[in-house]
């Protein structure tokens, strides 16, 4: 259990001080982009200059404050899909949309279709929503799953966004895809790699894509879209669950990759294993000291697994505690009924974010609640959103 956090008066007066910085920060990193100069889109910051299929939660916060903005991003993605389907990973802000690998986490269907209902988009917005995402998952199912077994196979290292990870370089994972697309898998013993994350992306796009076919009356494509991510389901809990462990694994053909790492919040974040499921594993592990109930959550590792990564090294998904962690955190704690906990993680990171040496940074040292991280010059979005909330959380207003 995270311990409460307590604001006084004098910790207010800092807060408004710094949420005047956040706020400009944050606006800052809205940028035109060189070869799309018909969009202004929300960039992750300067040392990140660019828009990542990845952060795409990044925009449905921002919806709250630039409802314009937010929707661009949903925008640009669907107007850069690939022919075959495939959505671009990234686009820097001077270059063209690249296809690497997946580096996907919240479903895009999932995420677009909550921006529109937030922000009242019309009808015919929804319909290309839903025809970009069948046409995702299709690339999905016929690209990502080499074995037949109904899952989504991991093929490299940024396929999930975890860098620096021994989950997913164990084995001579690269870090992209073989001739950089995502269409590929590199010849190794460990391939394919079912992947307990990656699977319940696509879980989470077709729950999205039902619930969208049925708010435009499509009955039939509702039916069938329930249908496959029944069977997806199915297949996550019969080749990925661990009974025992009580914990999701991915597996290789040599059997369960035992590393205990964030990846269990994605099967959270898209909504994928039941309300009792989610109870005893949040009990056994998230309110657990010797897991991930680090003094700084949510560390990228449990502190008990064998792989953790006590050197603690900058941008690392094997140690540190991770703001995107924390930001998605917002979707699925409330969800699972989780608001009290969702209250104290938001203040606790509020907590760290408010240090005068903390400008609003990409990790935290989960035990020391330091960063490790090179200072990102302008400020993580990620970061700025997350102080945005805090402060809203504090009673305080945004004037934005």
């Amino acid at each position: 259990m995270i311990e409460p956090e307590c604001f006084n008066e004098t910790d207010k007066a800092a807060i408004r001080r710094k949420l005047t910085t956040a706020v400009k920060l944050l606006k800052n990193n809205i940028r035109p982009f060189e070869k799309y100069p018909e969009y202004r889109l929300l960039i992750a910051g300067d040392t990140y200059p660019g828009i990542w299929l990845e952060h795409n939660q990044d925009n449905y916060f921002l919806a709250d404050y630039d409802p314009e903005t937010a929707w661009n991003s949903i925008r640009f993605f669907m107007a850069r899909q690939r022919e075959d389907g495939l959505l671009p990973f990234m686009t820097l802000t001077h270059e063209q949309s690249q296809f690497w690998h997946l580096q996907t986490v919240w479903a895009f269907t999932r995420c677009a279709y909550e921006i529109a209902k937030k922000i009242n988009r019309p009808k015919a917005d929804l319909e290309q929503i839903y025809r970009v995402g069948a046409a995702y998952d299709l690339w999905l199912e016929k690209k990502r799953d080499r074995s037949g077994s109904g899952l989504v196979e991991m093929y490299c290292e940024w396929d999930t966004g975890h860098d620096n990870d021994k989950r997913v370089t164990d084995g001579g994972i690269p870090q992209t895809c073989p001739g950089n697309d995502a269409a590929n898998m590199p010849d190794l013993e460990v391939m394919p790699i079912l992947s307990v994350d990656l699977s319940c992306m696509r879980y989470g796009n077709l729950d999205a894509l039902a619930e969208l076919a049925e708010a435009l009356g499509m009955t039939e494509e509702a039916k069938m879209q329930r249908e496959k991510a029944i069977r997806l389901q199915e297949k996550i809990e019969e080749l990925l669950y661990c009974e025992e462990d009580e914990f999701y694994y991915d597996r290789s053909p040599q059997g369960f990759r035992k590393y205990r790492t964030e990846h269990i919040t994605r099967v959270f974040l898209n909504r994928v294993c039941s309300q009792e499921r989610f109870d005893r594993i949040y009990k056994r592990y998230f309110e657990n000291k010797d897991e991930f109930a680090a003094p700084w959550p949510y560390p990228s590792v449990s502190l008990s697994d064998p792989s953790f990564d006590h050197t603690y090294p900058r941008n690392s998904w094997g140690s540190n505690s991770q703001v995107l962690t924390a930001l998605r955190a917002m979707l699925w704690l409330d969800y699972y009924g989780r608001p009290e906990e969702k209250r104290r993680l938001l203040l606790r990171w509020m907590r760290a974010l408010l240090a005068p040496d903390n400008p609003f940074v990409q990790e935290l040292h989960p035990l020391t609640g330091k960063t490790p991280t090179v200072i990102i010059k302008g400020g993580y979005t990620p970061s700025l959103l997350l102080f945005l909330l805090g402060a809203g959380e504090t009673g305080i207003e945004i004037d934005y």
